[in-house]
């Protein structure tokens, strides 16, 4: 028989350990401060739900809750993120599984039965890629202060026009509610932030970005200014266009300007995306587009960004520059054969200066719309 009293003991301690107060926790958990204190005083228990909740945000059991045991997901000073990516991490150079490895006090590392190693470096698991040459966006933060300026400076009012791209993503995202969820090309997550604060469920995000750098400060921000107890993050820097992963091991890819960011690697990118997709997941995702070929304001537009670059910058604009309908081609080549979209915003009016008007953030003329494109599940007819 399950003791109330000594189960409201556990539960007390739990959320102390946490550091929440018992309003602040009923909100979490989305009951009533009493319920809280009928709970911790033994006069009732939580519904098998609440306790689900409660498991996940205070990383135990729910048998530790219950009968109080002292298991736990992680293994010893190793966070159940690091064991849980155990199960779905793959050698890029080999495709053999990677396995934990944790000798006494050494980093955390993965490896494979071929020799191949990776270690956690500032909480980073360090793939040792590189960034694009030409490429460095992320020397543009000399510290770790300014990168968080970066964070807090007033977005672009070009990318403010139109609907939500936040909300729109969300109501993709809540509608799958995933466990499992791949930043691609994440970036400094400018667009997995304004998600996380809204999850209420628990959840894995796994932030891939070819910049260890970047990567290692993403960790400090999400753990100290944009923290969620229901989510937990793990930071990958390696390719997209080779992701360290098992087919099948995702639920969702999210991605906000990150296929795009990964420019000739792009479709590859996407072709990653669809692999790691379980059968029945999603990619949600932002993408520019011309709006229309045969307009004169599209014509405008491309004449005057060709004209502002060249060599292999122009090669890939060319390809780049794509309609809505060219677009879902590129998706169903690469699997994903369901693709939906919703449109945000259209072109601005192009200039009639002559000049290309802009020096970065050179697609924020374009029409941007937020896609859905969906692994079909096995068995479906295309």
């Amino acid at each position: 028989m399950i003791d109330k009293m000594d189960v409201g003991k556990r539960l007390s301690a739990l959320r102390k350990r946490e550091g929440y107060s018992q309003a602040e926790f009923s909100e979490l958990l989305n009951v009533s401060p009493q319920a809280i204190s009928k709970w911790e005083t033994g006069v009732s228990l939580p519904d098998i739900g609440t306790l689900l909740d409660m498991s996940w945000i205070c990383k135990v059991s729910i048998n530790s809750i219950l009968e109080g045991d002292d298991y736990t997901e992680g293994i010893g000073n190793i966070g159940r993120e690091h064991v849980f990516m155990d199960k779905i991490l793959l050698c890029p150079q080999c495709r053999q599984p990677l396995k934990l490895k944790k000798v006494c006090d050494s980093p955390i590392t993965y490896a494979c039965d071929s020799g191949h190693s990776y270690a956690v470096v500032d909480g980073v698991l360090d793939f040792n890629t590189r960034e694009i040459p030409g490429e460095l966006w992320s020397l543009a933060f000399r510290n770790y202060e300014g990168y968080l300026r970066e964070h807090h400076r007033p977005r672009n009012p070009n990318y403010r026009r139109g609907l939500s791209q936040a909300d729109v993503m969300w109501q993709a995202i809540e509608k799958k509610r995933p466990k499992v969820i791949l930043d691609m090309a994440c970036g400094q997550g400018m667009g997995i932030k304004q998600q996380i604060e809204r999850i209420n469920w628990p959840v894995t995000i796994i932030m891939v970005d070819i910049s260890h750098r970047i990567l290692k400060w993403n960790k400090v921000f999400y753990a100290t200014e944009c923290r969620n107890p229901f989510v937990d993050m793990v930071y990958l820097a390696c390719d997209g266009a080779n992701l360290p992963l098992k087919d099948g091991s995702v639920d969702l890819v999210f991605s906000y300007g990150g296929y795009e960011s990964m420019q000739a690697k792009m479709m590859a990118g996407l072709s990653e995306a669809n692999r790691v997709l379980k059968d029945g997941g999603c990619s949600v995702y932002t993408k520019s587009v011309v709006e229309d070929f045969e307009s004169e304001n599209s014509k405008a537009w491309m004449n005057l960004l060709l004209s502002a670059v060249s060599g292999d910058e122009e090669a890939w604009w060319k390809k780049e520059l794509v309609n809505v309908q060219q677009w879902e081609e590129y998706c169903r080549a690469v699997g994903f054969k369901e693709n939906a979209c919703t449109k945000i915003y259209g072109e601005l009016p192009a200039p009639n200066t002559g000049v290309f008007p802009f020096e970065n953030e050179m697609a924020q003329w374009m029409a941007e719309y937020v896609f859905v494109s969906t692994k079909l599940q096995k068995g479906r007819a295309d």
